[in-house]
């Protein structure tokens, strides 16, 4: 039954589909109640007349026709229960698989012989899937107002899968001369990892599972790119890439009809190669996740990128499951990114990335499904397309194609990047073999003279700067404090410590003295042995039993080097690993009974040791120690004690206790895999990963065997 306002007009409808529906495909199957009238104005003649029309009567169907009445009808039985949930599981399956849409990655990618063909000086032209059946729907970034995209869908939208068509796609037409990559995934999970598992030549940098603090350092290498690049144009009077690049070739003209320089040789090029930068930032919201500075500051730097990069070839691409809430942003900033592509999306989002009356992006209704519109959301400039389907095996092939292709091209001579990408995996503990310095004193020649003042590395930092290490000059309070009751990370940042100090002293000029409180059972036990057989330098090892012993040898070498002038220039370096278990080093209360004797008393380890912090930094003798608690450090230490230990690297812990130790909370929001460094001479707190726990193979790496392949760690 039809409501009386549109009976008419619907029955209409439906008479016509039935008389010219199946020319197009289209049934239908139309029951009615004879108990009940029909509506005024329906007659039923046109669709009898283009029907099959049966009646039942007491259970019984029978033709209602000229033709077939003559001859008898028998309607099947309904079939049983399990035939008929099978049949529905089946035809359950194929509607599903009739809903999918794929189009296959191939027929947006470029041929073998099409790689690094596409020029960028103009504008970012990448394919990323199909607008109808034969049109291509590509990204385009560079023209007009069209310089920076806004990417919005919610969770199985397909909004990964379009990052990495986008970033594959990239990558195969475009050079690294021609398109630089800033990749930053701040989502947890490992979407990008995969680009620096394959080295993808044109990543300048990865971000896996990333932390605000190196997001933050992202945008700040990208504005300085911008600030120089501004030199660069302002240098030669140009207004933007293109024009930068025609000047570049006019140059590179004359340079090769210059005569050669009296040295002999000819004139050269002094313009640097500038690539297009694109930024993609996945979950871009949580650089706006806390109201801080870093909040702040990563506001005003993404505004300033959107406003002015357009002229410098920089071009920022922001994804998001959702608009709503990121209030950090300014929405004058949003109004300037005119490409706004939208997934399967709530209607309220939709109204956000695409317009307040485009709602469309509330219609899609299947994964890949989305919207494109490069003029600000317009609901006229709509778009639709499916993102072009891109397995992840595929796309480990094409990766591989495309560093296959980058070596090729450093074999024939092409400059590969002047300084390899900056990678963090926030999934992860630093890799050592990431820490280019150490790399080169490791394969470099043993130094001539120990240094003045030698590095400890401990991790690698939550930015885009120098490997995180602490400094061992020769002056107060130049020892190490870690605290923290992961014990495992523990023994990684002193073994790292111990491995720089041996790297960076001639062979027999270091001295460790190694008072490991392992317990016998712990699976730690005996890995400071197995490290001092990697390194060429003198250990002594300290048993519990021994303590008293060698704090007397430390406290004669200590007295020996305040006599010498000067000290002498080899190092010494205390390693205590479980402080709380030296019972011997903890301080003791003073005592004033009366010796019956006139023997001398007997050296107190805990005064020798106290001693030593003072007074052994300045003398070329350094403390470093690890405590399992805060609690810990105050039953062995004094508070003078403490303040001897300028550098204090701690892992997750109460605020209290981060208070107690560094002034700040601070290490209460540390997660897996991160830890504090902090100075108290310079007042500084850097996050940072600690390095992973040695394995065999590095170690044998680090003796000076084969161990392993830096590229492929």
């Amino acid at each position: 039954d039809f409501p009386h306002a549109f009976e008419g007009d619907a029955y209409r409808r439906l008479a016509s589909i039935a008389s010219s529906g199946a020319r197009c495909g289209v049934h239908t199957l139309i029951v009615r109640d004879l108990r009940l009238p029909l509506p005024s104005g329906v007659h039923l003649d046109e669709l009898h007349s283009h029907s099959v029309h049966l009646v039942a009567r007491d259970g019984v169907f029978t033709w209602k026709d000229e033709v077939f009445e003559r001859f008898p009808l028998r309607v099947d039985a309904a079939p049983d229960e399990p035939t008929l949930t099978a049949l529905m599981r089946k035809i359950g399956d194929a509607a599903r698989h009739a809903k999918r849409v794929e189009v296959p990655f191939e027929t947006i990618a470029p041929t073998p012989e099409e790689f690094w063909t596409a020029d960028a000086t103009h504008e970012i032209r990448v394919p990323i899937g199909r607008s109808g059946a034969t049109r291509q729907q590509s990204l385009r970034l560079g023209r007009g107002v069209a310089q920076h995209a806004l990417i919005a869908g919610k969770t199985g939208s397909g909004k990964s899968t379009l990052l990495h068509a986008l970033v594959t796609n990239a990558a195969m037409w475009y050079s690294p001369d021609e398109v630089e990559l800033y990749l930053v995934d701040f989502k947890k999970g490992v979407e990008f990892k995969t680009y620096a598992t394959h080295h993808l030549p044109h990543a300048r940098a990865i971000a896996v599972e990333s932390d605000r603090e190196f997001g933050l350092s992202v945008l700040q290498r990208i504005d300085g790119e911008l600030t120089r690049r501004g030199d660069l144009f302002r240098r030669l009077g140009v207004q933007d890439l293109a024009g930068y690049r025609a000047a570049a070739k006019q140059l590179a003209k004359q340079s090769a009809k210059a005569p050669p320089t009296s040295a002999g040789g000819g004139a050269s090029n002094p313009l640097p190669i500038l690539p297009r930068t694109l930024l993609i930032v996945d979950e871009f919201q949580e650089f706006f996740s806390e109201d801080d500075k870093l909040s702040q500051d990563a506001g005003l730097l993404l505004d300033r990128l959107v406003r002015q990069g357009r002229a410098f070839g920089i071009h920022v691409l922001l994804g998001s499951q959702t608009i709503g809430g990121t209030g950090g942003l300014a929405r004058t900033t949003i109004g300037q990114m005119a490409v706004r592509i939208a997934l399967q999306t709530s209607e309220a989002d939709s109204q956000l990335i695409l317009g307040d009356n485009n709602s469309a992006a509330r219609l899609l209704s299947r994964p890949g499904e989305a919207i494109y519109n490069d003029a600000g959301g317009l609901v006229e400039s709509n778009s639709p397309f499916q993102v072009a389907w891109l397995p992840d095996r595929q796309r480990d092939g094409f990766l591989d194609a495309i560093s296959a292709k980058a070596l090729a091209g450093e074999a024939a001579g092409h400059p590969k990047p002047a300084e390899p990408p900056a990678i963090f995996e926030g999934n992860a503990p630093a890799d050592p073999l990431q820490n280019r310095p150490l790399e080169a004193l490791l394969a470099a020649k043993a130094p001539a003279a120990p240094p003045t003042a030698p590095l400890g590395w401990i991790g690698e930092p939550v930015a885009i700067k120098p490997p995180t290490a602490v400094v061992f000059r020769r002056q107060s309070g130049a020892n190490v404090l870690v605290v923290g009751q992961d014990e495992e990370q523990a023994m990684a940042v002193m073994s790292s410590s111990l491995i720089s100090l041996s790297a960076q002293h001639p062979a027999g000029a270091a001295t460790f003295w190694i008072f490991d409180g392992s317990p016998a059972e712990s699976p730690l036990a005996g890995r400071f042995a197995r490290l001092a057989d990697a390194q060429p330098q003198t250990f002594h090892w300290v048993d519990y039993r021994g303590v008293a012993e060698a704090m007397t040898a430390l406290a004669t070498e200590l007295a020996a080097r305040q006599s010498a002038d000067p000290a002498p220039a080899a190092n010494h370096f205390i390693v205590i690993f479980s402080m709380q278990r030296y019972r011997a080093l903890r301080k003791q209360e003073e005592s004033f009974s009366f010796s019956s004797t006139d023997e001398p008393a007997a050296a107190q380890p805990d005064k020798q040791f106290a001693e030593l912090l003072r007074e052994g930094p300045s003398l070329g003798m350094h403390t470093l120690a690890w405590a399992d608690t805060a609690a810990s450090v105050e039953r062995t230490l004094d508070r003078a004690a403490v303040r001897e230990f300028d550098h204090r690297v701690l892992f997750q812990m109460s605020a209290a206790d981060s208070s107690t130790l560094i002034d700040s909370p601070a290490a209460n929001k540390l997660g897996f895999h991160r830890a504090l460094a902090y100075s108290e001479e310079q007042g500084v707190v850097e996050r940072f990963r600690p390095y992973a726990l040695p394995t065999e193979e590095y170690l044998t790496h680090v003796r000076g065997g084969e161990g392993i392949s830096l590229a492929h760690s």
